[in-house]
């Protein structure tokens, strides 16, 4: 960190500026993923309902598991690239990539073109995260490594409150391609904005001792590292089953629950504020308690919030409350993990590493919008929809009891 101290401004007010600074843009990069990646969910009920496209649930699962699979290939290319074209093209040209692709949606005259569209914008998605991740740890100290994770990944829920204020505002009178119009013009604008910083503070970490460039990918895999990266990779399919299978199904389980579109959208504006909060309430409990245990508490209590919700027995103000916990509690299991895995590898391997795991974990963000499809079809209801998610946020908690602090620190010192 001393070698990336040379590189910022002298002052230590104007390098806590800077630092947090590289946070916020790259908060702001993912704040773009997450409206990407919510207006999907908060556009289903009228994609069912749009002769044009013919979608029925079961299809509109599959077309939701398009971007989380080109999320996978994207997040298992995105070491590779970031080492040969460094992080700012990775990041630049990624969001470029994935906001024309949802701007694009605004103008298909099929359900082919959606979940072409939809994979596109995956695969760019999944170069975007885990170098924007690698950016930000990279410039703060090892000590508040989980906050600055946290903070970019709150992004993500943030995007999602924004998507679903503008989805109420929107789809009952527009329909739903304005929706994708409007996130390709929040895109353009984001990028315009924070694209100069992120050139900068690339070049910044890239100057340092400890280089982007990590050699050969395959340089990550040691004995020490290989459980680290089968546990992380294994925990983030867990988390993100359960996170992207609720933020999917979410509005529709709602609607199955005979709750009006306006109650189900204010719904999935709740779930999004309780990620925001819970984010950031977790991160600053993962500094004084551990990251791990703070993880596996999160996990369980998304597991809890879930079965409730599936037993149909709370009131209104309950049924609110519970989605908020439930916000706050799963997104941050997942969060937690991405820290985790960063601690476990030096800042050369740190995008890879966290490509890898992200990449194959998106596995459980391709089953999800899938399972709760099938589901549905399937004539079980949407109760069992929520008890599949829930299983799947018990599974990510048990895995953590594996990824101690000494097998961490082992990979850390297998790759120095």
């Amino acid at each position: 960190m001393s070698a990336l101290n040379a590189t910022l401004p002298s002052t230590p007010t104007d390098v806590t500026r800077n630092r947090w600074g590289v946070v916020a843009a790259c908060t702001a990069i993912m704040l773009a993923e997450g409206f990407d990646l919510l207006i999907y969910s908060n556009a289903i009920p009228s994609l069912l309902t749009d002769a044009l496209i013919g979608l029925d649930k079961s299809g509109a699962g599959v077309v939701g598991s398009m971007a989380f699979a080109g999320m996978l290939v994207g997040g298992l290319m995105a070491g590779r690239l970031v080492a040969w074209l460094g992080l700012a093209r990775v990041m630049l040209t990624g969001f470029l990539v994935f906001t024309a692709a949802t701007a694009a949606v605004a103008y298909i005259g099929s359900a082919w073109q959606l979940g072409a569209l939809r994979l596109g914008a995956g695969l760019a998605l999944g170069l975007v995260l885990p170098a924007a991740l690698s950016l930000a740890r990279g410039h703060v100290q090892a000590q508040h490594g989980a906050l600055a994770i946290s903070i970019v990944m709150s992004g993500l829920p943030l995007g999602g409150m924004l998507a679903a204020l503008v989805s109420r505002e929107i789809i009952p009178s527009g329909g739903w391609r304005p929706l994708f119009l409007a996130g390709g013009v929040l895109g353009l604008v984001l990028v315009v904005v924070v694209a100069p910083l992120v050139i900068r503070a690339a070049r910044d970490l890239a100057a340092t001792a400890s280089s982007i460039d990590g050699g050969p990918w395959r340089a990550v895999f040691t004995r020490a590292s290989k459980p680290v990266l089968m546990i992380g990779t294994l925990a983030t399919l867990a988390d993100l089953l359960t996170w992207y299978g609720v933020a999917t199904w979410l509005t529709q389980l709602m609607r199955e629950f005979e709750i009006p579109f306006q109650g189900a959208m204010q719904l999935m504006f709740t779930l999004s504020i309780g990620a925001i909060v819970g984010s950031l309430c977790t991160a600053a409990l993962a500094i004084r308690l551990g990251t791990r245990p703070v993880a596996m508490a999160a996990g369980l209590v998304a597991c809890a919030c879930l079965l409730a919700i599936a037993s149909r027995s709370l009131p209104g103000w309950g049924l609110f409350a519970v989605v908020a916990l439930l916000g706050m509690s799963a997104i941050s299991a997942q969060n937690l993990v991405n820290a985790l895995v960063a601690d476990a590898f030096p800042a050369q391997h740190r995008a890879t590493a966290i490509g890898i795991t992200l990449g194959l974990g998106r596995l459980g963000a391709v089953a999800a919008p899938v399972l709760g499809g099938q589901i549905l079809a399937a004539g079980h209801g949407p109760s069992w929809v929520l008890v599949a998610f829930a299983a799947s946020a018990l599974l990510g908690t048990a895995l953590l009891l594996g990824l101690g602090r000494a097998r961490i620190q082992a990979s850390v010192d297998s790759l120095r």
